[in-house]
């Protein structure tokens, strides 16, 4: 096997009294491509994790002197260790306490004899989720530094729904990968109970646990991949701001904003997938969240009043290209607005919405980020029918 020389940035380090158990393990972590470091008792695993902090643990539970339990728990309630990954290692023969490796804060196991495509899955498996867990910390603290401009502006309302989506579009793959590992679990415990080898149905229902835990991870990386997006910076310098693909822009906010829309509201993005427009991508970000929440209050209210029933909302996005603009209509069948009511959405502080909807900042604020992109917004509306928001920005001359 041609070591993977990606993986030479992560560094495992393996914990075992057995040189056999350890020679092992290395060889093949090391066949994979990852840096390898082993200690032989928990003291020295400790001293090792001090000298150089480890992306990811191979901890033997028997050890002479500290356990592996110990050494986990001691990690554990370390601020700057807390966030490694401790696999246990195990023989079938061996009593196991799994409530108890897991209480202290072990995130899976490993048995002996080592199966190389065991180790290989469960320890890719929990760097990916490491990374993204990094990731969209990173992510998030990307956008608390921007808090101070935040409180000045509309933006702090956008971010209450990208914080409130990612909250709850997380916790759908996390639930996905936690219930796909308790069925591996299971069939682990099959196993060493019968201690027999897997069959081939069993094989089958390992490769398909082990995808549904990939496709979470994904789930996962694209919502942190939405949440880098809107944070991207301003450059005050139109002639330096960069080409972005409208469709990616829109299908992000899309995603985080998902649970807004559940099965009640039909949201269709027409968009061409190659539309490439010049604009700040968090900015055009906050516009489109801007819209699109307005959209939504604007459905709710029209199922309130009997108009549509509450199935029935729709916001449907389209562009069409034009005199060199691109125009992104957002249209939607929600209560509508009246004349007098249109001439004035985008003057700051105006706002029909309910008492804790919003602070009348948001299409105005969005009016002024288009403007700066050298673009217009205005909106057409009838009372009890719908709203379009047309946005036209110069096209960027990208194919």
């Amino acid at each position: 096997m041609t070591p993977d020389n990606s993986l030479k940035k992560f560094s495992i380090l393996i914990a075992d009294d057995n040189q056999n158990n350890l020679k092992i393990l290395s060889a093949m972590l090391e066949e994979l491509g990852y840096r390898v470091r082993v200690a032989k008792s928990g003291e020295q695993t400790l001293q090792s994790v001090e000298t150089l902090k480890p992306d990811i643990i191979l901890l033997d539970i028997h050890m002479p002197g500290m356990d592996g339990y110990e050494v986990c728990k001691k990690l554990k309630s370390t601020e700057k260790y807390r966030d490694i990954p401790v696999i246990f290692i195990s023989a079938l023969s061996e009593v196991f306490n799994k409530i108890q490796a897991f209480k202290a804060g072990g995130v899976d196991y490993i048995t002996k004899p080592f199966e190389l495509a065991e180790v290989q899955l469960r320890v890719e498996t929990h760097i990916k989720l490491k990374e993204n867990t990094l990731m969209l910390q990173q992510a998030l603290s990307d956008l608390r530094n921007r808090e101070d401009l935040l409180i000045q502006t509309e933006k702090m309302a956008a971010l209450g729904i990208l914080t409130s989506g990612v909250a709850h579009e997380i916790n759908n793959p996390i639930n996905f990968i936690s219930n796909s590992f308790a069925a591996i679990e299971e069939r682990i415990k099959s196993v060493i109970e019968n201690k027999t080898l897997p069959d081939e149905e069993m094989n089958d229902d390992f490769k398909m646990l082990f995808s549904n835990v990939s496709t979470g991870i994904n789930q996962i990386t694209k919502i942190v991949h939405s949440l880098r997006l809107y944070s991207q910076d301003k450059n005050d310098n139109l002639e330096d701001t960069p080409v972005n693909n409208l469709n990616s822009i829109i299908d992000s906010i899309l995603t985080i904003m998902h649970h807004k829309f559940n099965e009640k509201i039909t949201v269709e993005n027409r968009i061409s997938p190659d539309t490439m427009i010049k604009c700040h991508a968090g900015q055009m970000s906050q516009v489109f969240i801007n819209i699109i929440s307005n959209s939504i209050h604007a459905i709710e209210d029209a199922v309130e009043s009997g108009i549509i029933k509450e199935n029935q909302g729709r916001i449907t996005i389209l562009t069409e290209i034009k005199n060199g603009y691109i125009n992104i209509t957002t249209t939607d069948n929600g209560i509508g607005m009246e004349k007098p009511v249109i001439s004035r959405i985008f003057d700051p502080f105006f706002t029909t919405k309910k008492v804790g909807r919003g602070t009348g900042l948001g299409l105005s604020i969005c009016q002024s980020i288009i403007k700066d992109h050298n673009g217009i917004i205005k909106a057409e509306s009838n009372k009890n029918t719908g709203t379009s928001v047309i946005i036209s920005l110069p096209e960027s001359g990208v194919k």
